[in-house]
């Protein structure tokens, strides 16, 4: 976006706090200028007395893909990998774990360390439940759960392959 449209800002919202650590390491800091919590952003909102069911219906987004979309649920980054790569090369197995909460993901590890898991893609969610439980959330996390399911199988592309958005100069294999 700052290539096509310079001088433009990038804003990351969602419910994760430690995207804000993240945006400030240098290889990323040129990317993203500012991290918003969904709780910082409903502040804002109310702030300004902006009131969503008095605002006139417009048109929604529909442009990411189903696996970008799932992202923020457990599972959902082994299930866009997983996808993607059985897209890329049909009949591939692809061993899959995941843990959520750091206890769990450190077992995990611990496990992966000892051969457990051998040849396997490994998630781990520091938040249980993934990214929608962070501490910036607004909405219970399985209700928000329940948002990004019907968000994701309303999207009308599901890998990043069928993006408009994919860099034409970079192959991904």
């Amino acid at each position: 976006m700052k290539k096509k449209y310079p001088g433009s800002k990038v804003v990351f919202v969602g419910p994760c706090a430690a995207k804000k650590l993240e945006a400030i390491r240098e290889n990323i800091r040129s990317d993203v200028d500012f991290v918003l919590t969904f709780e910082e952003l409903q502040g804002m909102f109310e702030a300004k007395e902006i009131v969503f069911a008095t605002l006139p219906e417009s048109e929604g987004l529909n442009e990411g893909t189903a696996a970008g979309r799932g992202f923020a649920v457990s599972g959902g980054v082994a299930k866009a990998v997983t996808e993607l790569a059985q897209q890329q090369n049909p009949g591939l197995e692809i061993k899959t774990a995941r843990a959520e909460g750091l206890r769990e993901c450190r077992k995990l590890m611990t496990m992966a360390k000892t051969g457990k898991y051998k040849g396997y893609l490994l998630e781990g969610m520091a938040c249980p439940g993934g990214c929608v439980a962070g501490a910036g959330t607004i909405l219970p996390i399985d209700k928000a759960v329940k948002f990004v399911d019907k968000y994701s199988n309303e999207a009308a592309i599901t890998t990043p392959l069928e993006s408009s958005y994919r860099d034409q100069g970079k192959d991904l294999d």
